[in-house]
């Protein structure tokens, strides 16, 4: 994580830097615009991120048992209890936000709500509750300035280059290049990060609930209710920041033909999940199977599932 982190700010700040100074811009005037982008995005986000989602924050006498579940699992994981909100869509998935361990929030769609039994969802608001253990919420957002600001020159700079009428045309180009490179290695960096810190994530939840399969199992039905959902439901349904989310649906049709490869792995680690049944169930949706992207913000699920299985192997 640390290497991730060193590389990213070092490829970031290095080019930005060396495009600023190249329009005379000093270090002192750099640094604090860097600076003020970040806060401005660490401010923003959680208010971008609860319009999209169409949240509703529930009262306490709402969802009592989802109140006890989460407040017993920060209390164990010695973390503030974080405020807990409603999605309104029937795609079931969860995701935690927010500015720092205490503004955070707790997202529950309503369709996972309706799908998985109390086992399940505690082993999901586990895996949640993990992220907020391991201090996710701000090192993602943390991480995600680099390529922000990659990409916001080299969108300036390169079209400027193209579509404007001056003198150092080829150089603004080959300046937005540079930002756009900026981009898409912090990107994958960022993205490679991401899923380390899912698995981080998924072992917490196993280790903490003593039940691999709950989570194991969770998995599966969601990521299957993602397969036979069409890519508009599942778009819908997710913000723009996927990274936050338990499963990003809009991988979930490839990883279920994943799962179906391995099913005898799967299956004999973790006998008392019937993958027959899910493989079929989703089949019979007619759900399609799309291609694997480079850009994956989550561990494949089958990779997820015998990570699971392996540590109830262990135990």
């Amino acid at each position: 994580m640390y290497l991730t982190l060193a590389i990213v700010f070092s490829i970031g700040f290095g080019v930005i830097y060396a495009i600023m100074f190249y329009f005379g811009f000093g270090l002192y005037v750099i640094l604090p615009l860097a600076i003020m982008f970040f806060l401005l995005q660490w401010y923003l986000s959680p208010a971008i991120l609860k319009a999209t989602a169409k949240l509703r924050y529930i009262k306490d006498n709402e969802y009592p048992k989802l109140h006890n579940m989460v407040n017993e699992l920060a209390k164990e994981a010695g973390v503030p209890v974080p405020r807990i909100a409603i999605a309104p869509t029937t795609i079931p998935n969860a995701f935690v936000f927010g500015r720092s361990l205490r503004s955070a929030t707790l997202v529950v769609h309503e369709g996972l709500l309706n799908m998985l039994n109390d086992n399940e969802l505690r082993s999901v608001l586990a895996h949640e509750i993990g992220h907020l253990k391991h201090n996710d919420v701000w090192v993602m957002t943390f991480v995600a300035f680099i390529p922000m600001i990659g990409w916001m020159l080299a969108q300036n700079l390169f079209f400027g280059g193209m579509f404007g009428n001056r003198n150092n045309t080829s150089t603004l180009i080959a300046l937005g290049m540079a930002g756009f490179i900026v981009y898409f290695l912090s990107q994958l960096l960022i993205l490679s990060l991401s899923r380390l810190r899912e698995t981080y994530a998924d072992e917490y939840s196993a280790v903490s609930t003593k039940h691999p399969e709950h989570l194991a199992s969770s998995l599966l039905k969601i990521t299957g209710a993602n397969a036979v959902a069409t890519q508009q439901q599942v778009a819908q349904s997710q913000t723009i920041a996927k990274n936050f989310y338990f499963v990003d649906g809009t991988a979930s049709k490839t990883e279920v033909q994943e799962i179906e490869n391995h099913k005898d792995d799967i299956r004999k680690l973790l006998p008392n999940i019937d993958i027959d049944a899910f493989i079929e169930r989703v089949k019979a949706e007619k759900a399609g199977f799309g291609i694997s992207s480079l850009f994956a913000t989550h561990p494949p699920a089958h990779k997820r599932i015998l990570f699971l299985a392996k540590i109830k192997k262990g135990m």
